[in-house]
């Protein structure tokens, strides 16, 4: 019987637990199917792991892990991932109720039908914050311009995933974890189930601005060359200041001493952006060749006769 295993990154979540286990248990009857619970407690400073335990207690299916303090969520949910490698596919789903368990059944069903990814993403985003709006638009733009792979708008954690895709997610050695970024990586047969915003039923979301622009920044730093556009627009903005110095002197616009000293200047920053872009240009080679990223992932072959 497939083992279908629930990751949940719970951090400061006692308030959540229950009422998820009660909301997400009706929707685990399907026939054919073992489902499991796997809590992974990101060292919360509340009572988040003695409900954990409670739930255990009447139920052995569901099982945890508790952090030493809190490590993050892109942690939690690698952790989950090696704890369930046995499963033959396991279910990413945050504590707090706002990824919709009903999806739980389509999931399986697009499961059966040999997708090895089932991913989700919201419909609008109107009822979130116009910061928060604006920020995601803002980085799924930039992301998709200058990273080696592409993300959908709007694409949430909450996803099933086959034990094929967990190896290969496993197999990325990248300390600084961006799980949609390697899920897109690693490839394999994929399908997206939308659903509509919902609120937190309890408590409050741990994700502020401060956060989720150092989530997106380590996102983009893991996936693209960003950085190297920045000496780039620098260099160019150097040299037009030159050039300008220049119809300046020769329209007598400016003095020669004038003249002399902003030119002086602009050649130097023009040459110090330059350099600084090839030095980021071998460095980005040189991390390619540290980090040691598999070149390929095989998703089937024929068996031999």
């Amino acid at each position: 019987m497939p083992t279908i295993t629930l990751i949940i990154p719970s951090y400061n979540e006692e308030s959540s637990i229950l009422p998820f286990y009660e909301k997400v248990n009706p929707y685990l009857k399907k026939d054919g199917y073992l489902f499991k619970y796997l809590f992974v407690d990101d060292g919360s400073m509340d009572n988040t792991l003695k409900e954990i335990k409670k739930l255990r207690e009447k139920d052995k299916n569901v099982t945890f892990i508790s952090f030493s303090k809190n490590f993050g969520k892109e942690a939690a949910m690698k952790a989950g991932l090696e704890e369930a490698l046995s499963s033959d596919a396991v279910i990413m789903m945050d504590a707090d109720l706002q990824h919709p368990p009903y999806l739980i059944e389509e999931m399986l069903d697009k499961y059966t039908e040999g997708y090895k990814i089932v991913y989700t993403k919201q419909k609008s985003r109107k009822k979130e914050g116009l910061i928060r709006r604006s920020w995601a638009k803002l980085f799924y733009s930039v992301f998709n311009r200058y990273s080696c792979v592409r993300l959908e708008q709007s694409t949430k954690d909450f996803m099933l995933i086959d034990k094929m895709v967990v190896k290969a997610f496993l197999a990325m050695p990248d300390n600084y974890r961006f799980t949609r970024g390697i899920l897109s990586f690693v490839g394999f047969k994929r399908c997206a189930l939308e659903f509509d915003y919902v609120e937190r039923e309890t408590g409050k979301s741990k994700w502020n601005f401060p956060k989720l622009l150092k989530y997106g920044v380590s996102g983009l730093n893991q996936f693209s060359t960003i950085f190297r556009v920045i000496p780039f627009i620098s260099a160019l903005l150097s040299f037009l200041v030159a050039v300008m110095s220049i119809f300046f002197y020769c329209f007598k616009i400016m003095g020669l001493d004038s003249f002399i000293v902003l030119l002086s200047l602009s050649l130097l920053f023009f040459l110090t952006n330059v350099s600084l872009y090839f030095f980021l240009y071998v460095l980005y080679g040189v991390r390619r060749e540290v980090i040691k990223r598999p070149l390929y992932f095989i998703e089937e072959k024929s068996e031999d006769e």
